[in-house]
């Protein structure tokens, strides 16, 4: 098919990504006919959550031919709740190819994927999309792109008007040379001695032109920005020719670079007869051939029906047949060569992001930083019987995108599953019951109190009973004292002249333990203290240590009631972004849910208010910006550290708690 060009299509959602891909793929002769995104037969919109919801929830491959170059498409989600789709799309592909809505102009989506774009120096190109909508304002979205990449934008291609509508678009760079003199100040700037005769003379080579735009591209000094109507399939066979001519294949990218045995740096040409190196970018759980592998192939062969060598985990692994993606359709093909992009099914020791080469040349190339989520649900299967049902499709589920995360929260004995979103979440819980047919419930997770105490007090504990012949006995007395916040828990023997044996003292730590997972106050766990066992009394015969347990429990409980115990909530690092007209709001906000600013940043067109909010109050803040800010804003939330809970707050905590525990009882 020709040398290898990937792309990656990225942007805001509802910038019209898949179906600018749906016009390649039509222009390029792959498809028959256009799919529509609203009538849910496109090729990249396939499952049945996406035709749902009409937007991409996850990555998709398809792959064409165009100009002698074997195109390979990867479209990615832009709606938030999916970057980690977006992120392991960025793994796959050598240029990102940026979808701007001329209707939304630079949304908050262009503006993150442009940070991972540059960070990766990853070469860009924009297409300004839906140029045809009556009712947008063509120059202003021109105009503002070429503000938001500065310099190094060039215009390619223009609407071109006729009354109203859009009829076509203009390409800038003809056969006639270029006719906008900005471009041709940026490409001078790449080259002194062209910048030397550009000067003197005010025109350039067709061969200056075209060479200093190939290597303004690929450094990333250089953005080239088409525009057109993917729906109408305007200006796409004028982008497909641009990227052709001028972006870069993947063996004019720069060497791979990774790891060998030893840690030390290495890299892979990215060429056929390089030693092999693959990265699998992507796990997928098909219920009808169980997991598929995404590979992106980065130097040398992967035939079919091979065996590699994972560098990541150091095992053998046997590669079956290789598949060729166009959206859900698969193609079988006999080797995959530097940038192809196919699929394997139930690889036996492989997962997401490892690495698999030449057992003779091991290379590791970097997992990227998946960020973590900041919404969080719990969740309970609705038929009792399938816990086990649910286990298996947590497993597949989190090994097929690795921003989710379930774990058992030991404090509150609940399941807590955490995403990106509360759109993020329902698409998982959904993913549990058709793929895998088990239903559950979901609630709002309870919040992990502790409790601690603020002064020193004394307990005495005695477990006595006799009720015919063999009795128990156990008797202790112990102090109590706060240890600083984050100090844990301190025992500490302080037992002499023998009033406790000594293969009794674990017995009363271990009471004095269990007591402390139980609470006082209202059930949570009691932290940040420190116990002294100083005294106590035993009986020869009635002593035991399931006795000395039940003492250190009793002891435990009436020191801590004595030592004017509080609650503790979690306090957690809160990041928002918005645009700058939100900002006030934001802060109100965050003073409503007892939460205080601590810093506020500039980064690029957004704000960034940074503070401190009890966990307690943040469930649907998702929301509630996206309320605020028409979609505009998005937060990062991590654990900070616990606090005191306030006197009022504490109170309800601690009733409602009662309320639990009697509809229990």
């Amino acid at each position: 098919m020709g040398t290898a060009l990937v792309c990656g299509m990225f942007g805001h959602n509802k910038a019209g990504k898949t179906m600018l891909g749906e016009a390649i793929l039509f222009s390029a002769g792959a498809v028959e006919r256009m799919g529509d995104v609203a009538k849910g037969t496109t090729v990249f919109d396939y499952d049945e959550e996406e035709i749902r919801r009409q937007m991409s929830v996850s990555l998709a491959v398809g792959c064409c031919s165009w100009s002698g170059k074997r195109l390979t498409l990867v479209d990615s989600p832009g709606y938030m709740d999916f970057v980690g789709e977006e992120v392991a799309a960025l793994e796959a592909v050598d240029v990102a190819i940026l979808v701007v809505s001329a209707d939304g102009g630079i949304e908050v989506g262009t503006e993150k994927v442009w940070e991972r774009v540059r960070a990766r120096k990853m070469p860009a190109v924009v297409f300004i999309n839906k140029m045809d909508l009556p009712t947008v304002s063509r120059e202003k979205v021109v105009q503002d792109v070429r503000e938001f990449f500065g310099k190094k934008a060039v215009l390619v291609s223009v609407p071109v008007v006729e009354g109203e509508k859009l009829t076509g678009v203009r390409v800038m760079l003809g056969s006639d040379g270029v006719s906008d003199q900005s471009f041709l100040d940026t490409l001078a700037e790449l080259d002194d001695a062209v910048m030397e005769r550009y000067l003197e003379s005010g025109t350039m080579s067709k061969e200056d032109i075209a060479r200093l735009l190939k290597k303004g591209i690929l450094e990333g000094s250089v953005v080239p920005v088409l525009c057109g109507s993917a729906s109408a399939s305007t200006g796409v066979k004028e982008l497909l020719d641009f990227m052709a001519a001028y972006m870069p294949t993947t063996d004019e990218m720069p060497p791979a670079v990774g790891k060998d045995r030893s840690g030390q740096q290495t890299v892979r040409q990215r060429t056929p007869d390089a030693p092999l190196s693959a990265f699998i970018f992507k796990s997928v759980s098909d219920p009808f051939v169980g997991r598929l592998s995404y590979l992106r192939v980065i130097s040398g062969k992967l035939p079919s029906n091979s065996q590699v060598y994972n560098a990541s985990r150091e095992v053998r692994e046997r590669i079956g047949q290789l598949m060729r993606l166009l959206g859900k359709k698969q193609e079988p093909v006999s080797e995959a060569l530097p940038g192809e992009i196919v699929a394997v099914a139930k690889l036996a020791e492989s997962g997401t992001f490892d690495t698999l080469c030449d057992p003779s040349a091991p290379i590791v190339y970097e997992k990227p930083a998946v960020p973590e989520g900041a919404v969080s649900v719990s969740i309970v299967p609705k038929v009792k019987g399938t816990e086990d049902k649910l286990g298996n499709a947590i497993g597949r589920i989190s090994e097929e995108d690795p921003t989710i995360r379930v774990f058992r929260d030991n404090e509150t004995a609940e399941t807590i599953l955490c995403g990106m979103g509360d759109v993020h979440l329902d698409v998982t819980i959904n993913k549990f019951k058709v793929r895998f047919g088990v239903e559950v419930n979901k609630g709002v997770p309870k919040i992990a109190y502790k409790e601690t105490i603020t002064a020193k007090a004394e307990g005495e504990g005695k477990h006595k009973k006799q009720t015919g012949g063999r009795g128990q006995y156990g008797h202790c007395f112990i102090k109590v004292e706060p240890l600083p916040r984050g100090g844990g828990f301190e025992f500490v023997d302080e037992i002499v002249g023998g009033a406790i044996p000594r293969n009794f003292i674990p017995s009363v730590e271990k009471g004095v333990r269990e007591a402390m997972q139980k609470g006082v106050l209202a059930g949570y766990p009691i932290v940040d203290i420190r116990v002294r066992l100083y005294d106590g009394s035993y009986h020869v015969v009635d002593s035991s240590d399931i006795a000395f347990q039940l003492a250190g429990i009793l002891a435990l409980q009436k020191a801590v009631a004595e030592a004017h115990p509080i609650l503790l909530e979690p306090i957690v690092n809160v990041e928002v972004r918005v645009p700058q007209e939100f900002v006030g709001d934001i802060i109100g906000t965050i003073n409503a849910k007892r939460g205080r600013v601590l810093d506020m940043l500039v980064h690029g067109t957004l704000q960034v208010v940074k503070a401190q909010v009890p966990l307690a109050e943040m469930a649907n803040y998702t929301s509630e910006i996206r309320s605020i800010t028409s979609g505009k804003g998005s937060y990062e939330v991590s654990f900070s550290h616990y606090e005191t809970v306030p006197a009022h707050i504490a109170e309800k905590v601690i009733a409602e708690r009662k309320r639990e525990r009697e509809q229990k009882a």
